[in-house]
């Protein structure tokens, strides 16, 4: 895959249906009726028509239950070909259900709480409908208090009650790459289409610079590509982040930072081959412990190999915003030894946990517009989006995109699971809220862009330029 142009200015189931028990049951007589006595056989000629008359009526009221019964739970066999994913609805029509799978507490959730709200105007703009298909949504957290992240357990429960929930025919997710490793292969097993706005991990999708051995196959069980997404991969990231640190902010040897979590070891290792390629001086690449109190021991071995820039790849979750304010009291500001991070750390909740002083003149990539630079399509969803619930962040017109793609193979497909997962592979949208949208064979999108932003004293980031990406 090449990265071709230079920089430009934007101005911007089986089916979940009722079934009816085949077992046979008691008659229903046997329970009711009173046993005759012998003894007064001038009564016996009429307590036996009593009897049969009971019968009669008991028997025709059974039968007519039955019949409503079945005409009530079996239904057509419409829309659930392939014994997955439609269930009727009360109305006749086919009813399937989408989740959403993002961390909805710690320094994310700010910015996936907007995404869910996103994914809930799209579905209302479209009368929650698919084609013929009624949309049930769910919104899932796959974070916990405790570790106020993204939590490895809760990834792979998430993905397990998709599988058990027949009704469940895609999911829009998740947010970090290394809670997609876990859910994508449970997913895949079952056939549950997937799509993230968000994740960047090299190897979720293709082989290449930070991509782990066995990666991408070991996610796809099946043999069968169910995943992708709206966003370029960390390869290409790393390679215009090494080349703006370099060509635009003029540095001559960097000090690369990860998070160790997959996505930001595999963002920080492409940085790092981008930047020997061009011949950046990497002056050292370590791994910070997210549960340290402080990191100025850290920040002073950086300091001491005479580096002008701090790399950081990883995400503000894992205590980002001390990383940052220790980096700019040892090692510098952001004027002297320039600082830029990937997109984990392109959050307005960055600047309250950090500090305005030491985010001040940082710089952030991410493979994103600023909704302020979106046109068209995403203009009119954004506009409608902050009437409704104010302010988007960066990644709220991408969760939109996921659910535009996703809604648009659900139209198109025959309401089962593997059906949804080969047309979200046929994606063709021409007008998209965040553009063009198709994707190639590996999942990823055959457009994209890394846009480059920069903190002042105040969110939101605002953006600086982008480079565009051709991805066939």
């Amino acid at each position: 895959m090449d990265v071709p142009g230079g920089v430009i200015m934007a101005h911007p189931k089986g089916a979940g249906r009722l079934g009816v028990s085949a077992a046979r049951s008691k008659n229903p007589f046997t329970a009711i009726a009173p046993r005759c006595s012998v003894e007064r056989h001038s009564r016996a000629n009429e307590e036996a028509q009593l009897r049969r008359t009971t019968i009669l009526s008991v028997l025709v009221l059974v039968i007519g239950a039955f019949a409503l019964l079945a005409a009530g739970c079996g239904g057509s066999d419409e829309g659930s070909a392939g014994g997955t994913g439609g269930g009727e609805t009360s109305g006749g029509g086919t009813a399937v259900k989408i989740v959403s799978d993002l961390p909805l507490q710690g320094s994310s959730a700010a910015q996936t709480e907007t995404m869910v709200n996103a994914i809930k105007l799209v579905l209302s703009q479209q009368d929650n409908k698919a084609g013929s298909y009624s949309v049930d949504f769910e919104s899932f957290d796959d974070a916990t208090a405790a570790k106020g992240a993204w939590d490895e357990a809760t990834c792979a429960a998430n993905a397990r009650k998709y599988v058990e929930d027949e009704s469940v025919v895609g999911v829009i997710g998740t947010f970090n790459s290394g809670c997609a490793k876990i859910e994508v292969p449970i997913l895949n097993e079952a056939s549950i289409a997937m799509i993230s706005p968000a994740n960047t991990a090299v190897g979720l999708t293709h082989e290449g610079v930070g991509a782990e051995a066995g990666e991408p196959d070991k996610y796809y069980p099946s043999g069968t590509r169910n995943y992708a997404r709206v966003v370029a991969s960390d390869d290409f990231q790393g390679q215009v982040d090494a080349n703006y640190m370099k060509d635009k902010l003029g540095v001559t040897k960097v000090y690369i930072l990860d998070d160790k979590d997959a996505y930001g070891k595999g963002v920080a290792d492409a940085f790092e081959a981008a930047a020997k390629d061009i011949g950046l001086t990497v002056a050292g690449h370590t791994g910070w412990d997210a549960n340290a109190q402080n990191y100025k021991a850290l920040m002073t071995q950086v300091k001491a190999t005479g580096a002008d820039g701090v790399y950081i790849g990883g995400i503000a979750d894992f205590n980002g915003g001390q990383v940052v304010k220790d980096k700019v009291s040892v090692v510098g500001d952001n004027d002297a030894v320039k600082l830029l991070a990937s997109d984990g750390f392109v959050l307005d909740s960055l600047f309250d946990e950090a500090g305005a002083d030491a985010i001040n003149g940082m710089y952030g990539s991410a493979p994103v517009l600023n909704p302020e630079d979106l046109s068209g399509s995403g203009k009119t969803f954004l506009d409608a989006y902050k009437q409704q619930y104010g302010d988007p962040e960066v990644y709220t017109a991408y969760a939109a995109a996921c659910a535009q793609a996703l809604l648009d193979a659900i139209s198109r497909s025959d309401g089962t699971r593997e059906d949804i997962v080969a047309k979200l592979f046929e994606t063709n949208i021409t007008d998209g809220i965040v553009g063009p949208m198709a994707f190639n064979a590996n999942g990823d999108p055959k457009q994209g862009l890394i846009s480059i932003f920069k903190a002042g004293t105040a969110p939101p980031w605002k953006f600086v330029e982008a480079q565009q990406l051709s991805n066939e």
